[in-house]
């Protein structure tokens, strides 16, 4: 069984590659400062776009993927993947759940409580 555990948010994103083997994490970052000006939206919307194709490129090609996150960067990711056809992900998305900002372990553990629950629920 492979997973990846995705926790992110507007700025950054923590991937965990569950294995037999063992939990391998990676972090990614968004590129470029924070700008308020409406002439940098369009930049902006560049950066974010990016930075979802990084992550979902990162994620590979899981049995099952789990992303969680405290505000909307999450669901705006879900709909980066629909929009741009990752199937590789889409097919194996189990949940997209809210959780805030939490340690390495604590995430871990909210992703084997999820994935407790979610396959209960399947049997």
């Amino acid at each position: 069984m492979s997973a990846v555990v995705v926790w992110m948010d507007s700025e950054h994103a923590k991937l965990f590659h569950v294995t037999t083997a063992g939990v391998k994490k990676t972090e990614l970052k968004k590129h470029g400062a924070k700008h308020s000006n409406s002439h940098q939206e369009g930049h902006s919307h560049k950066q974010e776009e990016q930075f979802f194709h990084e992550v979902a490129q990162a994620a590979g090609a899981p049995e099952e993927f789990l992303v969680f996150g405290p505000g909307m960067a999450k669901t705006h990711f879900k709909t980066h993947l629909e929009k741009h056809n990752h199937k590789n992900l889409m097919g194996h998305l189990v949940g997209i759940e809210t959780l805030e900002a939490m340690t390495d372990n604590q995430i871990l553990d909210a992703a084997r409580r999820y994935f407790k629950k979610y396959n209960q629920f399947n049997t």
